[in-house]
């Protein structure tokens, strides 16, 4: 089903942390059914998925990810870089790239001024 040229798609720590095996059943249906019936399925799963992240956030107040306000580790420019790249496209990934080596330049500086 899937185009020789699409990129085939990484998940986040977000996406395993909504994973849920009867909402992945669903969407792996969804090719085989009507056009009318995949939208309606689609809608069903994104309210769902909406929902689990309610109750995640719900249940975990302080974090729901590793990086948050308990984290020793502070978040810098250059680890949102490294974080985002696997997703980005070829031209993305040079722009990320570029700016990350900014990022280090503007620090190397700033530790030696």
């Amino acid at each position: 089903m899937k185009e020789e040229s699409e990129k085939e798609v990484q998940l986040t720590d977000f996406d395993y942390l909504l994973a849920d095996p009867h909402i992945q059943m669903m969407k792996a249906a969804i090719p085989f059914m009507r056009p009318q019936e995949q939208r309606f399925c689609s809608v069903f799963i994104k309210l769902q998925e909406l929902t689990r992240i309610r109750e995640i956030f719900r249940n975990e107040p302080l974090n729901a990810m590793s990086l948050g306000p308990e984290s020793k580790q502070r978040p810098t420019m250059v680890g949102v870089l490294q974080a985002i790249r696997p997703y980005a496209g070829p031209r993305e990934q040079e722009l990320i790239d570029m700016l990350e080596n900014i990022q280090l330049t503007i620090q190397a500086f700033q530790a030696n001024g």
